[in-house]
């Protein structure tokens, strides 16, 4: 597993306690500012703090925090939401914290807190997170910072022309601006061509804006930068030199070289049990409503949605099921010959029944067993739907984890938005001439199972519910060393407020539960037996 995804397994199990992996990255840069404050030929008042990437993203978040940090160098990393969401989109769980976006918070907020301290915003023209961005965010801080620092404006210069200039394909120094801002300000955008972290030709201008401000009277052009115009050519400076030298401990890893030390999940295990209640007393089914609300952003009210006659007409067949923001939902409706008003189940599956994988065959043989026993069934793949068109970012992450990190950013999460297609759903079902209002169930697997519970919490039309394969408890989840395909379930903040057997707790004989998961098992497991496809009758 690459980094990133080493990053996204360590940050489910804060995210259930309302923390995020960010904090560690923060507390572990703060120590280190401490260590390099604490040595006898250091200046305390004269340490900066540079990062590309990742390394940017930590830059950005400890110099916002940590006053300490005197000069602040953040490459390949800072654009905007606008500009990101629709193209790279989040990539990393210490880059995407819960609401940040809904909070109306965004990245020149991270270079503002820093203010007015001497601040680098470094970016490359073919950087995967966009230049676009980095260029309207810098806009908005340069304006930031010129209330304490007037230089970061810069001075007019003559015949300017009436807006900035297009993006150059050279090293350049603020370009966001056609105004001659000095090297001396304490606001600069550093940029150059090439690719994501390609830094070498701008490299003397980065090292020329630390030593102008953590060493006063150095010479603007730093003599001593090697030549070069890419990393690999700053990587071949490197050859011959023993991997040994870089490593710190025996083996590279501090988990392998000390054995027993302490690692995000133990460190927040402990965490949790200081700040989760051991036991809860049972929640008020009015108040749990509300808190499934407010923690998975579901804001659909049953009953609210409306739907066109046509649609409402439709017989057994595919159906596009319309949900919020104009989306339509992949689904299968059957419809029974009979006149009159039938039962109706809605199951919800992670994909078209009419697939060839194992659980869309099984989906598939349970609507039709369904279907045969005199009820209305309409299969529907909540969002995103169709599913498939997400990058994996790890497979112990499963294919939604990026899809998460874009709807927590937003004050959303997927469990939530899939419940509010579940209640539309059954908006659907309870209008139709065909059904009848007072017999709707709903049967899931899986993820989806853990969807339906809150639904049918939410949505008392739903007369019972039946679920198999699904987590047992969150509580139990911050007991896996290695959590698989956990993201779909993930809320922030849940286990702050309520479990999924308060969720039990209050369908009480509506919900009907086989083969359930602890935390420590695969989550990504599914399965529909047959058993279960006994609670709807005609």
């Amino acid at each position: 597993m690459r980094p990133t995804g080493e990053h996204g397994e360590a940050s489910l199990q804060p995210m259930l306690i309302g923390e995020t992996f960010a904090k560690y990255e923060i507390w572990d840069a703060m120590r280190g500012v401490d260590y390099l404050a604490s040595l006898p030929d250091v200046d305390p008042h004269r340490i900066g703090a540079f990062g590309c990437s990742g390394g940017g993203t930590v830059t950005a978040l400890t110099g916002a925090l940590d006053t300490r940090i005197a000069a602040i160098g953040t490459a390949c990393y800072i654009t905007s939401f606008d500009a990101l969401l629709p193209a790279l989109g989040p990539q990393d769980a210490e880059q995407s914290t819960p609401r940040f976006i809904s909070s109306e918070l965004g990245f020149p907020d991270w270079i503002e807190l820093a203010a007015p301290r001497p601040y680098a915003v470094i970016s490359t023209y073919s950087d995967m997170f966009p230049i676009a961005g980095a260029h309207s965010t810098v806009i908005e801080a340069r304006r930031f910072y010129s209330l304490f620092d007037p230089a970061s404006t810069g001075t007019p210069v003559d015949n300017n022309p009436p807006s900035a200039p297009p993006t150059p394909t050279e090293p350049a120094l603020n370009t966001d601006t056609t105004n001659r801002v000095s090297p001396q300000a304490r606001f600069q955008w550093i940029t150059g061509p090439g690719h994501h972290g390609a830094l070498m030709p701008i490299m003397s201008n980065i090292v020329s804006f630390f030593m102008r401000n953590l060493e006063p009277g150095e010479d603007a052009d730093h003599p001593n930068v090697p030549p070069g115009n890419s990393p690999r050519d700053a990587m071949a400076l490197l050859a011959g030199i023993p991997k040994d030298a870089f490593q710190v401990t025996s083996s590279g890893q501090v988990a392998t070289s000390f054995p027993g030390c302490a690692t995000v999940f133990t460190l927040n295990e402990k965490h949790a049990a200081r700040i989760v209640p051991a036991h809860r007393p049972p929640i008020a089914l009015d108040r749990l409503r509300s808190l499934i609300r407010d923690e998975t952003g579901a804001d659909s009210a049953p009953g609210a949605s409306k739907f066109d006659t046509d649609l409402l007409a439709e017989n057994s067949g595919p159906i596009a099921l319309p949900t919020a923001g104009g989306l339509g939902l992949e689904g299968d409706l059957a419809v029974p010959p009979t006149p009159g008003r039938h039962p109706a189940v809605l199951l919800l599956v992670p994909d078209s029944i009419h697939g060839t994988s194992p659980t869309a065959q099984a989906s598939r043989a349970k609507f039709d067993a369904l279907a045969a026993q005199g009820n209305a069934v309409l299969a529907v793949t909540p969002r995103p739907s169709p599913c498939g068109t997400d990058d994996m970012k790890a497979p112990l992450l499963g294919p939604f984890y990026l899809l998460s990190l874009r709807a927590y950013l937003a004050g959303r999460t997927l469990v939530g938005l899939r419940a509010d297609d579940a209640i539309r759903a059954v908006d659907f079902l309870a209008d139709r001439a065909d059904v009848d209002p007072a017999r709707i169930s709903a049967d899931a697997s899986g993820h989806m199972g853990l969807v339906l519970l809150h639904a049918g919490v939410l949505d008392r039309r739903i007369q019972h519910v039946a679920v198999d394969h699904v987590l047992t408890s969150y509580r139990s989840l911050l007991d896996a060393p290695v959590p698989i395909g956990a993201p779909e379930d993930v809320i922030p903040g849940v286990l702050l407020h309520y479990d999924i057997p308060d969720l039990v707790r209050a369908l009480g004989t509506r919900v009907t539960i086989s083969d359930p998961l602890k935390g420590t098992d695969d989550l990504s497991q599914e399965s529909t037996p047959l058993s279960s496809l006994t609670h709807a009758t005609p």
